[in-house]
């Protein structure tokens, strides 16, 4: 589609040396095709959403697959659900034999639960987002994420920002799927279409496909709402007064924009620590482009201009990190963390390397005085290090164990 190698080629190459069955999943239009075609550029590619291809598996899929000897791609996976047991039966054929199959899919909580109900350990999953900040600007290869899991702080204080803040504010505004990103360079007008369109295929399409007795336009007031919401605790109970419905039908709505990869649920960080703390989740939209055409921002002035401009931006540092840890297949947990008293940290990553508190600025100098809570926490935790995420020029030691790593690195 766009001519750009993922960054995560390699880590699925790498799943498939130790699995049977790798699945790709994620929202539509993230490159889940593209991508699977840059893994296995010889394998045999079959496209269930194509009448002939789903026709020619479907009649019989355990024949279709135990007649495949070399390694091939099956495309948007969920349309069949008969596929997952055949695929079971086709990788127990031959246990010892891994990168056979190649899938991929859309909608995830369908295809989540076939997979766990019939792959359990005959499969690896990966999560591809859109684009990183890597693949929309076509950079060297980043090492933030290795030095960071390595540990190697020296290392890490050495990096130099690749990216000005012009673009970092270029990519927050159209966020990361492939398609809008590239086509604004030539014609902006087609982002705003794209988007509309986009948004309505989601709705209609996956949404309406998975959950035929959902209430659409409730659903569609729902996500508008969220949108406002973006990168705010979450009150499930104002929702459904909002939305004149009942709070288990409010939060099944936050499980399936979660599950359908247009929102993310941060929990509450609540582990070795002697405060009070806030234990409702936070969230927000995944994608900055979707979420910057529901709030109608069109133009950076608008971004930065933009009421929810802080949150926004908060959104777009998170998902970038997460998607870089990914990417890497460096494992990583989120959290965010909230006292009682309104002390606050954005991100807390936990994973092999240990526990990180981030907090996240726009701005490009951040005062001592706005680290107190981070510093807190850090000495609490009895932690080497936490770092602070802005658009400064320059890696620099804020505090003894607070590191400044400008937006432009990531």
């Amino acid at each position: 589609m766009h001519g750009i190698e993922r960054s995560a080629v390699r880590s699925i190459q790498l799943l498939l040396k130790h699995f049977p069955c790798v699945a790709i999943l994620g929202a539509r239009q993230v490159g889940k095709t593209t991508i699977v075609k840059q893994v296995l550029p010889k394998a045999a590619f079959f496209d269930l959403e194509k009448r002939a291809d789903f026709e020619r598996i479907h009649r019989d899929p355990d024949f279709f697959l135990s007649q495949q000897e070399k390694p091939i791609i099956i495309d948007e996976a969920q349309i069949s659900p008969d596929l997952f047991s055949a695929l079971r039966v086709a990788i127990d054929a031959k246990r010892h034999k891994n990168g056979r199959f190649l899938i991929s899919g859309s909608s995830a909580p369908n295809l989540l639960h076939r997979i766990h109900e019939t792959l359990a350990g005959r499969i690896a999953n990966f999560e591809l987002s859109g684009f990183s900040l890597q693949e929309s600007w076509k950079l060297s290869h980043n090492l933030f994420y290795k030095y960071l899991s390595e540990k190697n702080i020296k290392k890490l204080s050495s990096l130099k920002p690749k990216l000005s803040t012009k673009k970092l504010f270029e990519s927050c505004l159209l966020g990361s799927y492939p398609e809008p990103f590239l086509k604004h360079k030539k014609k902006s007008e087609i982002f705003s279409l794209w988007m509309e369109n986009y948004f309505q295929s989601y709705l209609q399409r996956d949404v309406r496909n998975i959950f035929p007795s959902l209430n659409i336009q409730n659903y569609q007031k729902f996500v508008a709402m969220l949108a406002g919401a973006s990168g705010q605790i979450l009150n499930a109970s104002e929702f459904a007064r909002s939305l004149d419905v009942s709070q288990p039908t409010a939060k099944s709505y936050f499980n399936i924009a979660h599950g359908t990869f247009v929102w993310r649920m941060l929990p509450s960080y609540q582990k070795n620590t002697t405060k009070r703390l806030l234990k409702m989740p936070k969230g927000h939209m995944r994608d900055t482009g979707l979420l910057n055409h529901i709030l109608k921002n069109q133009t950076i002035d608008e971004l930065q201009t933009h009421p929810a401009f802080g949150r926004i931006w908060e959104t777009f540092i998170i998902e970038t990190l997460l998607k870089g840890f990914q990417n890497q297949l460096i494992r990583v947990e989120p959290f965010y963390y909230r006292t009682s008293n309104q002390a606050e940290i954005d991100l807390i990553l936990e994973g092999d390397f240990g526990i990180l508190p981030i907090e996240i600025k726009s701005g490009t100098l951040t005062p001592k005085k706005r680290l107190v809570v981070l510093d807190n926490f850090i000495q609490e935790h009895n932690l080497s290090l936490g770092l602070v995420i802005n658009n400064s020029n320059e890696v620099a030691w804020l505090t003894k164990h607070i590191l400044q790593i400008p937006a432009g690195c990531l």
